[in-house]
């Protein structure tokens, strides 16, 4: 998968972003591990998170934090579910309220 998007100005200021494919137990343990490791885990748009991000038009589960340099780095794990791009990013709490199991029974 390749994603291309505008980034800070460069050389100098330049931050770099990389993403790691993982298994869903460990993203969804990620929060908690990063938070007990002193690392601040981020959303998709920078903003503090307790919990993992759903990118609805894949649907990837995703939790970003920075390293000591600055550079983003992303967990990401692709769900096995039907991508909808109109969720948008959203918590994973509301992805599972609307889009799991439980929300398709009601």
């Amino acid at each position: 998968m390749l994603g291309l998007w505008a980034a800070g100005v460069g050389p100098l200021r330049m931050t770099l972003h990389c993403a790691f494919r993982v298994s869903k137990p460990l993203i969804l343990q990620a929060c908690d591990h990063l938070a007990r490791a002193g690392v601040q885990p981020l959303d998709f748009h920078g903003t503090p998170t307790t919990e993992p991000v759903v990118i609805g038009w894949m649907p990837a589960l995703s939790v970003y934090f920075k390293d000591p340099d600055g550079h983003s780095l992303e967990l990401i794990h692709v769900l096995d579910e039907n991508p909808d791009p109109r969720f948008g990013v959203q918590p994973y709490s509301v992805w599972r309220a609307t889009k799991g199991p439980l929300a398709q029974q009601a």
